[in-house]
């Protein structure tokens, strides 16, 4: 059931357009009422995030039936996932960019690939890089961070992850809210570097990976960076994004053939 509620979630999401959901701008507002009750760091993290996932598995188990468990996988998958075609924005992108409407360019990059609004500027001639950057780590974040997570715990996992990494958008969260998301993020993100590596160019990759990937307090995003140009290898700089996206979707679906794999022989 877990490869067809990824599956599914997957599918739908790259057939949705947009990001209407209310469900982030409510969680967002939760957090910012327990944050104004001061009720401590920890606390916080534990009734924002652990309890409502340990309240979902509860459900599950209370409830056990398959349809209301594929039903919930799915939808908090979504949610995870988000709707949006990313090559339909990195398209646009290029296109607004091509015609020199660099500030067009940048708030799209900003509002949908990723781009840290407050380190690239609209004329900054490093604004691919920045894109390249934000789009690696938001396929991180919203897909493979959270098949791994529901791959381990099933959709108590999926809500977890989700809380977390909502819970830092917008504003600077506290450094427990940091060092927290940074343990959930630990493994998958040296293993989507390593598929990285194994869809691109794992000799010059793999070494690369080892190297990085043994210091824990290693920035999530510039481990990726430097994985994933490693992976490229040389490519023209017209092309990079695209090459980017192309990598990036391999290890997209070496995941999800893996998942098949893993369901055949009963894992």
């Amino acid at each position: 059931m877990d490869f067809l509620s990824v599956i599914l979630a997957y599918l739908v999401s790259i057939s949705l357009s947009g990001h209407g959901e209310p469900a982030t701008a409510w969680v967002l507002r939760w957090r910012a009422h327990l944050l104004g009750r001061d009720l401590g760091a920890k606390l916080t993290m534990v009734i924002y995030a652990l309890l409502p996932a340990l309240l979902v598995a509860c459900l599950l188990w209370w409830v056990d039936n398959f349809i209301f468990n594929l039903v919930l996988s799915v939808t908090l998958l979504l949610l995870a996932f988000q709707s949006g075609d990313q090559p339909e924005n990195l398209a646009q992108y290029q296109q607004l960019t091509a015609q020199g409407e660099r500030q067009g360019a940048w708030q799209l990059a900003v509002d949908e690939l990723g781009l840290v609004g407050e380190i690239y500027e609209p004329d900054d001639e490093l604004l691919d890089e920045g894109v390249q950057a934000g789009m690696s780590y938001l396929y991180l974040e919203r897909f493979f961070v959270s098949v791994f997570w529901f791959m381990a715990f099933g959709a108590p996992g999926v809500l977890l992850v989700w809380l977390m990494s909502t819970a830092l958008r917008g504003e600077q969260a506290d450094a427990f809210f940091q060092r927290v998301k940074q343990a959930l993020y630990w493994i998958p993100v040296r293993l989507m570097a390593l598929t990285l590596g194994l869809m691109g160019n794992f000799s010059q990759c793999f070494q690369v990976w080892l190297e990085q990937a043994r210091d824990f307090d290693r920035d999530d995003r510039v481990l990726l960076l430097i994985c994933l140009k490693s992976a490229l290898g040389s490519v023209a700089p017209e092309e990079m994004l695209n090459e980017t996206l192309a990598l990036i979707k391999r290890a997209q679906m070496t995941w999800l053939i893996s998942l098949a794999v893993l369901l055949i022989f009963g894992f």
